[in-house]
């Protein structure tokens, strides 16, 4: 039996040296940042997700006009990450599109996709059409 041990780790002692060589001799890969290039401007249309709530539904009701706004991660030294918003324009709400979702016109700024319209209460997820479906 002891034997037995001895050929094990000798064969361990082989197998990891050339396993950590292997994982060693791969290139690390890049993480791809995929860049939001749709953009709504002055007049543009989108359309704002709330999820049903009926809280949501009477602060986002028509001809109100609502802040929109952007959150970023900060990074700090330490390496903790922190969230900060900043306002990047309003919406007009124009029309109620059914249970989920209300449409708006941009009436300041510039807006992207996954921007956030904010009411005291409540919040919805502003989506715009892509380069296909305009």
């Amino acid at each position: 039996m002891n034997r037995v041990k001895q050929m094990l780790m000798g064969l361990a002692m082989l197998i990891v040296p050339a396993l950590m060589f292997a994982c060693a001799t791969v290139p690390p890969q890049v993480p791809v940042q995929i860049q939001n290039k749709v953009v709504a401007k002055t007049g543009d249309t989108v359309v704002l997700f709330h999820g049903g709530s009926k809280l949501a539904k009477e602060e986002f009701c028509v001809n109100a006009v609502v802040p929109v706004y952007r959150y970023d991660e900060r990074y700090s030294s330490l390496g903790s990450t922190g969230v900060q918003r900043h306002q990047v324009g309003k919406i007009r709400i124009t029309k109620d599109l059914g249970d989920y979702y209300v449409e708006g016109v941009v009436v300041e700024g510039s807006i992207k996709n996954n921007d956030t319209a904010v009411q005291p209460q409540s919040g919805c997820l502003i989506l715009l059409p892509g380069p296909a479906d305009k």
